[in-house]
């Protein structure tokens, strides 16, 4: 715990400390996006996301070195590098296909099968462990670009993916904790800490978006944690909101595409306020589906859907902790 400890603040200065420098790095390079829920439209560094791997990895490694070496978190750390080096590339040179997107994801899963550090027994509700030899390991690598992308598909708002993200290495955190799994504990514990820094940066009105490279790593440290801790359902029930999210966008746009080959967004935005977009062809997000009523503020929404994740991570330890054997 001395270690876990020091570790945590050790991730959270050092992520404070490399955003600074990446936010100023961002903009003399032009690796920026464009605001557009802001009336001025302003450019924002989108170089977040090394900030959050160098973190995170640093975290781990000097774990590993204090504690001794483990297979668990080498693979952990290598799946989630090739998640960030996959969106590291298309911040720098622009949009992957949508339809090849996915199978490149694939490519991080195989550090977890590589190494054998999956247990092809999940445990469901009610049921217990199950026996998913053959298939489980498909289900891993299908795994990694579903939960990337709709990672990657939340962070739309100031501060939505880092509030989201927060409250879903908070369940593992919580269940981790209980049932005393080492891993789960030590990786979500540096996630936290990580995404705590970032947050700052990150918040309304940001000063640094995640990118790419930040939101694929955030979705494949959230599989890999998973699968090690075997904790698939507690992630799969606090990722309810993003799954929602992803769901309804792919249908909406039947299929795997690109949003900018949609003329009409999802939302509206007027005098700063948005609202859902009334025409019935524009994609349905999460975000539409919260402003359908009301006008409101971008922080506001962020609120709205860190508190529904809030409300799925509540049901994710409840249903470890009721439903689980």
């Amino acid at each position: 715990m001395i270690t876990l400890f020091m570790v945590f603040i050790s991730t959270l200065i050092l992520v404070l400390l490399l955003t600074q420098l990446l936010i100023k790095a961002g903009g003399r390079l032009n690796l920026t996006g464009v605001d557009i829920h802001k009336p001025n439209k302003p450019s924002i560094p989108k170089t977040g996301g090394p900030a959050l791997v160098i973190g995170v990895v640093t975290g781990l490694i000097i774990y590993l070195l204090v504690e001794g070496f483990s297979t668990e978190l080498v693979a952990l750390i290598y799946s989630s590098l090739i998640a960030a080096l996959i969106g590291l590339v298309e911040d720098i040179r622009g949009e992957i296909n949508p339809k090849v997107k996915p199978l490149l994801l694939v490519i991080a899963g195989i550090p977890i099968l590589a190494l054998s550090v999956y247990t092809p027994r999940p445990v469901l509700p009610f049921i217990g462990a199950t026996r998913l030899t053959k298939i489980y390991p498909f289900l891993i690598l299908v795994s990694y670009p579903v939960v990337c992308n709709a990672v990657n598909s939340i962070d739309v708002l100031n501060g939505s993916i880092s509030f989201t993200s927060i409250a879903f290495f908070t369940a593992i955190l919580v269940v981790s904790a209980i049932h005393g799994l080492e891993y789960p504990l030590i990786v979500s514990a540096i996630m936290l800490a990580a995404l705590a820094g970032f947050a700052i940066y990150n918040k309304y009105p940001s000063r640094v978006f995640a990118g790419n490279s930040g939101s694929l790593f955030i979705g494949s440290v959230m599989v890999s944690t998973a699968i090690i801790g075997r904790v698939e359902v507690v992630a799969i029930v606090a990722l309810l909101p993003h799954i929602m999210n992803e769901m309804h966008v792919i249908f909406s746009m039947r299929g795997l595409r690109s949003a900018k080959q949609y003329n009409s967004r999802p939302i509206t935005i007027e005098n700063g306020l948005i609202s859902a977009n009334p025409d019935e062809k524009a994609p349905i997000t999460l975000v539409r589906i919260l402003s359908a009523k009301i006008k409101t503020r971008e922080d506001s929404l962020v609120k709205s859907m860190f508190v529904l994740s809030l409300y799925s991570m509540m049901l994710a330890i409840l249903t470890n902790i009721l439903f689980m054997r």
